[in-house]
Formats: C-alpha cells, sequence, structure tokens
C-alpha cells in the first residue's frame, strides 16, 4: 500500500493527487493546482506558452489552449479513488483493534469487570486495579448485555407511544394559552379604554403582568413539548448502537452510557401535571382592574343596553361619564357578570367573581338585580 500511495502521489505537493490529475506529454501526472503554481513560477502566462516538465525537464507545449488544453490522467483518478477508500477501510479495522487493546496494558481486552463494570484485560485482574473485583467473559457479558440492551429499548418504546397523548395535550394547552391571553388582552384593551387618566397606569401594568404570565407558562409549556422529545431521540441512539456497533467492547462501553440516560429518564418527574396552572384567567385580570373602584358611580342607568355588545363599550368615553372613584368599595355583580360575559368563552363554568358576601349592597341597590335571562345566555 505505501509503494502505491507513493505512486498514486503528486511529485510537486507530495501529497496524494488532487483531481483533476493532468498528464503531460512526457507521461508524468500533476495535480492540476500544482501544475498551475508550476507555470507561475517559469512566467508561462501565455496560452501558447511553454514550460519545462519539474521531473525530466521536458519541454511542454500548451498549443493554444493553456492549461486547460492539457488531458486528464481518467485511469490515475480512478485507481486513486479506489486507494482511499481501501486506505479508509484499513483505518477504520486499526481503529477497531485498537479500542479492543488495554490503554494501560497493551493486551485485548477479552474481560467485563462487573464492579466497575467495564472491559478490562486479563492483567488488569491478576495484578491491576481490578484484583479484587468480579469479572465475567466479554462473550458472556455481551450477550446478556446486548439482551438487556433490547429489552430496555421496547421500554422506551412503549414509553414514547404513551407520551404521545400527553404532547397533544401540551398542544392544546398551548392554544389554549394563546386564545385565553388574546382574549384577556382585547378585555383589558376595551374596559381600560372607558377608564380615565387615572386607571391607565393600572392597565400598563396589568399588562406587563400579562405578557410575564404569558411568557412563563408558555416557556413551561415549551418546556413540556421539549421533554416529549427525549425518549424518542434516545431510541434512536440505542436502535443505532445495536444496529450499527462495530465491537463488543465499543457496546458495552457506548452501552453504559445510555443506561444512565435511560435510568434518568424512566426516574424523572413529567413537568406535566396540572393543566389548569398553565391557563391564564380573564376573571382574575378582571378583578384586579377594577379593583378598588366603585362602578357604580361610573355605570349609567342605560348600562344594560350599552353592553349588548363589545363595541359598544367604547362609548363609555363619553365625556358626560364621571370618573371611577377609588373608594374601597366592592364593584356592582350585575355589571360585572355583563362584562365577563363578553370575554369569557361560552360554556365557561367558572363561579361568580364577586359573592352577595362580598357586595352585601348589590342586592338592595336599585338598578343592580342580576339580569336571570342574561346569565343563561
Amino acid at each position: 500500500m505505501e509503494a502505491l500511495g507513493e505512486a498514486l502521489s503528486c511529485p510537486v505537493c507530495l501529497e496524494l493527487f488532487t483531481p483533476p490529475v493532468l498528464v503531460l506529454t512526457c507521461a508524468h501526472n500533476f495535480c492540476k493546482q500544482c501544475l498551475e503554481k508550476i507555470l507561475i513560477r517559469q512566467n508561462c502566462n501565455h496560452v501558447n506558452g511553454q514550460f519545462c516538465c519539474p521531473m525530466c525537464r521536458k519541454v511542454i507545449y500548451l498549443r493554444g489552449r493553456g492549461i486547460i488544453g492539457l488531458p486528464r490522467n481518467i485511469l490515475v483518478e480512478s485507481i486513486l479513488e479506489k486507494f482511499k477508500d481501501e486506505l479508509e477501510k484499513i483505518r477504520a479495522q486499526e481503529q477497531n483493534q485498537l479500542s479492543q487493546i488495554c490503554e494501560e496494558h497493551g493486551e485485548n481486552m477479552n474481560l467485563m469487570c462487573l464492579t466497575d463494570d467495564e472491559p478490562v484485560c486479563a492483567i488488569c485482574k491478576i495484578f491491576g486495579s481490578h484484583e479484587h473485583h468480579s469479572v465475567a467473559k466479554m462473550s458472556e457479558a455481551y450477550t446478556a448485555r446486548k439482551m438487556t440492551f433490547i429489552k430496555d429499548i421496547d421500554v422506551l418504546l412503549q414509553k414514547s407511544e404513551g407520551i404521545v397523548q400527553a404532547r397533544k395535550e401540551t398542544e392544546k394547552l398551548i392554544n389554549e394559552l394563546l386564545s385565553s391571553t388574546t382574549d384577556t388582552k382585547v378585555m383589558i384593551d376595551t374596559v381600560g379604554i372607558s377608564l380615565l387618566k387615572g386607571i391607565r397606569c393600572r392597565i400598563a401594568e396589568l399588562k406587563t403582568k400579562l405578557h410575564e404570565d404569558y411568557s412563563t407558562k408558555l416557556e413551561k409549556l415549551h418546556l413540556i413539548e421539549s421533554e416529549t422529545e427525549a425518549p424518542r431521540q434516545l431510541y434512536q441512539q440505542m436502535k443505532t448502537l445495536l444496529e450499527q456497533h462495530s465491537n463488543s467492547v465499543q457496546f458495552l462501553q457506548e452501552d453504559k452510557k445510555l443506561r444512565r440516560k435511560m435510568e434518568k429518564l424512566i426516574e424523572g418527574r413529567s413537568l406535566y401535571q396540572d393543566p389548569s396552572k398553565y391557563k391564564i384567567s380573564v376573571r382574575q385580570y378582571f378583578e384586579e382592574l377594577i379593583r378598588g373602584i366603585n362602578i357604580k358611580d361610573y355605570i349609567s342607568t342605560t348600562s344594560d343596553d350599552m353592553l349588548t355588545s363589545t363595541s359598544d363599550l367604547y362609548e363609555a368615553r363619553r365625556p358626560e361619564c364621571p370618573a371611577f372613584a377609588f373608594s374601597g368599595e366592592s364593584p356592582d355583580q350585575s355589571f360585572c357578570r355583563r362584562v365577563l360575559g363578553l370575554f369569557e368563552k361560552s360554556g365557561s363554568k367558572e363561579q361568580d367573581l364577586f359573592t352577595k358576601a362580598s357586595c352585601p349592597d348589590c342586592s338592595s341597590t336599585p338598578g343592580t338585580s342580576i339580569d336571570s335571562s342574561f346569565l343563561k345566555d
């Protein structure tokens, strides 16, 4: 192989030919890029120029086409390609053999240390650091570990299939999170526009809080989503090792690493626990938005007609409407029900935002009675 390698080497760069390989009329071969350097050194810049072969000094004429007119040696290029393939195979075999040799003693590792869970040679067992450790034959350890490895792959495959449903639920939560966040923002904008200057600072604070709440929940959901990918990736690694390992030593070395990952994955707790904590409540933000505001000083006698649609809320900015009074009293229950009815999803089974206990005046105050037909809608 060494003699063949020398024959396939360029006499200029002393490396294996880099295609295209050009052959001169004197039968000497060169890399095209090396031949270009020779022409520059010999000041041969014309297409009809001439230069001397670096090997035999024979004068070579370019004959009007420059270096492009020189023929390629297809045979040499074909032999070179096959030589590189064989050279790569030889190197792979040498690397495979070296991987089975003990670095400390230079002997074949034909034993498996059960104490340290790693391949060792006979000298390591007799005189080395594994003298008092339990060992087994490499072939027996390889067969047993391979069977365990296959069972682990099956367990991992079953776990991956079981996570599919959790992944769907996570995607559903993400969509619901985005939808509820959008609805909450619409509610904040619509109600906030009807407020006077004193409430605008609170609106900005709520939007910031909502954005942080959304970002935090979305980040956790994406983390849960990425968690579902771990078993599939580990499954692919284990399957690849099972199908493509080159020798028992390499298999056992990689098996140790992958089994650790397997144990961590099985023992690890899933972040997917309570779906409700990944949602955003419109009711909660609405309560914070109107906290401490005396709604009864703001709502006119025509509030029922004003709240029939979301677009009508913008009329609340009329100049004759009084400003909010931060008196600390509970807001009007009927008004809260109507506003939440516009923004919360239909079919919501959440309880009332404010009970009569928190608003004792609502049941007796004229104009604040709850329309049962509205609640049914």
